[in-house]
């Protein structure tokens, strides 16, 4: 094993690097991966979440309950270009992967090198999770997105010494807090780097770094000025989890934690961005270089928070995105240890291999459910049936006389609303906080019957008798979802509300 690189020779920031066969390689997978994600993005359907993302870009707020504002605003900006479609909902994903792997690329060759940036970048889109974050629209895009801009604004920083750099850092923290809660840790990620090397502690003289701390305050006022108008509903939604649990759990939900951790950057990548974290952060301590302290400054405060978490409660998959980049990173580092060449060569092709082959998988399930042909629940299964779904509601609804659609959970509501769209409207009867930033339901219409349409396990009817006084249950639809038996879907008449049911 080699000792870790140094930091590479500094060099004008203008300057370029010659680009060699291997980099043209690179290039092309990129692009061509790419393409197949826009493709990707216009032949699937939403996941649920993205549905009901969808509904909030349909009038955009300072910010939602359940986020930040920054996924709607991106939403509405591909709605606008391409149209109000899969396509044109999704159209800013596969932009922001791309351009993550260019900014990692980057990042990675001022830490360690150009060697360490190409392996990266490779490794980078071998992730399943972010193959997956390529192309669905949720906050964890955003989210990646400004946390992989900070750390590269914080590597040109520490390349070109130019303090100017702050203010470009206070602005993508800023953006990355109007993206994700998660990306607060961003806040401990420049503090670590900040103090652990004496020589960047001159930074607290300068500046522009307290301008740069500004910028980012004004640029989360948005939800700041949404929370107080709401009284802090989304902060103490988010903020509670934090404390959900003052008793541990067992080891249940922390060995969950690994094994989706594993699964979702790829096995193989998985153990060499351990192997290569424990370098990083064992150089950090012994020689205090100010490349080393980053990169372990961009894992280990996050890392630590969520691996405390899951020993109390679950850890939901996308929630440790923003970590991906840099364990990119921490995986390229330990590829670049190994010797011999033909060694180095080999664990780099598994790992690869590896990776492409997952994502290959979820992808080629995404268009058609490998599942089904074993009887089991595909994976992706919140992405079928919706438009035949849609047609039979609709169809049930005017033979019923119902004037509108109702639901009482989220993922319905938003995939019932874009699979009825021009057709019928769609309210959800509780939670209303969700849709409060929406145009209100004519009372002409709320006055009509309304045809409440749930997942079977989601049904709620005392919420039903405490809101109409007529409820008629009219039997049960069938979303193909690739299981053998499909998402059953209950339907209820109801009429005669005792007071505005919204």
């Amino acid at each position: 094993m080699r000792d870790l690189p140094d930091a590479p020779p500094v060099i004008a920031t203008a300057e370029i690097p010659r680009v060699d066969r291997a980099d043209v390689i690179l290039i092309v997978a990129a692009i061509a991966l790419f393409a197949l994600r826009l493709v990707m993005a216009a032949a699937t359907g939403f996941v649920d979440d993205e549905a009901y993302y969808r509904l909030w870009s349909l009038a955009p707020s300072l910010s939602y309950y359940d986020h930040p504002p920054m996924i709607a605003w991106m939403i509405a900006i591909g709605r606008v270009l391409i149209g109000d479609t899969t396509f044109g909902v999704r159209f800013i994903a596969p932009l922001c992967h791309l351009l993550g792997a260019v900014l990692l690329w980057r990042t990675a060759f001022l830490l360690y090198g150009r060697e360490t940036a190409r392996v990266a970048v490779w490794l980078l889109l071998a992730m399943p999770l972010l193959a997956i974050g390529g192309i669905l629209v949720t906050p964890d895009l955003p989210s990646v997105l400004f946390a992989g801009l900070v750390l590269w604004a914080l590597a040109e920083l520490d390349h070109s010494k130019n303090a100017n750099w702050w203010l470009a850092i206070g602005a993508f923290a800023g953006l990355g807090l109007l993206s994700k809660y998660t990306n607060l840790f961003l806040g401990a990620t420049i503090a670590i780097w900040l103090i652990a090397s004496p020589e960047n502690r001159r930074w607290f003289r300068a500046p522009q770094l307290w301008i740069g701390g500004v910028i980012a305050m004004l640029a989360t006022l948005p939800v700041i000025v949404w929370n107080a108008e709401h009284d802090w509903a989304s902060f103490t939604k988010q903020f509670g989890r934090v404390g959900h649990s003052g008793t541990l759990s067992g080891p249940l939900y922390f060995v969950e934690f690994l094994g989706t951790l594993l699964a979702l950057v790829s096995p193989v990548i998985a153990v060499l961005a351990a192997i290569g974290l424990v370098q990083v952060v064992r150089s950090a301590i012994r020689h205090r270089r100010s490349n080393d302290i980053l990169l372990a400054a961009a894992v280990l405060p996050m890392l630590t928070y969520f691996a405390v978490h899951a020993l109390h409660d679950r850890v939901q998959g996308n929630w440790p995105a923003p970590l991906y980049p840099p364990l990119a990173i921490c995986a390229a580092l330990a590829i670049g240890a190994i010797t011999p060449e033909r060694r180095h060569s080999a664990v780099f092709t598994t790992a690869l291999g590896l990776g492409f082959f997952v994502t290959a998988a979820i992808y080629a399930d995404a268009l058609h459910p490998i599942a089904a042909a074993a009887q089991m629940k595909a994976p992706t299964e919140q992405m079928y049936g919706w438009t035949e779904l849609g047609d039979a509601v609709e169809k049930k609804r005017i033979e019923a006389g119902a004037g509108w659609v109702a639901t009482s959970s989220y993922a319905s509501t938003g995939q019932l609303a874009f699979a009825l769209k021009g057709k019928s409207d769609v309210a959800q009867l509780d939670q209303r906080i969700r849709y409060e930033f929406l145009p209100p339901l004519s009372s002409d219409i709320l006055r009509k019957p309304a045809l409440y349409v749930e997942l079977d396990r989601r049904v709620d009817v005392d919420l039903l008798k405490s809101k109409f006084r007529t409820v008629t249950a009219l039997g049960s639809l069938t979303r193909t979802n690739g299981s053998a038996t499909g998402a059953i879907y209950k339907v209820y008449l109801v009429s005669d509300p005792v007071a505005p049911p919204l």
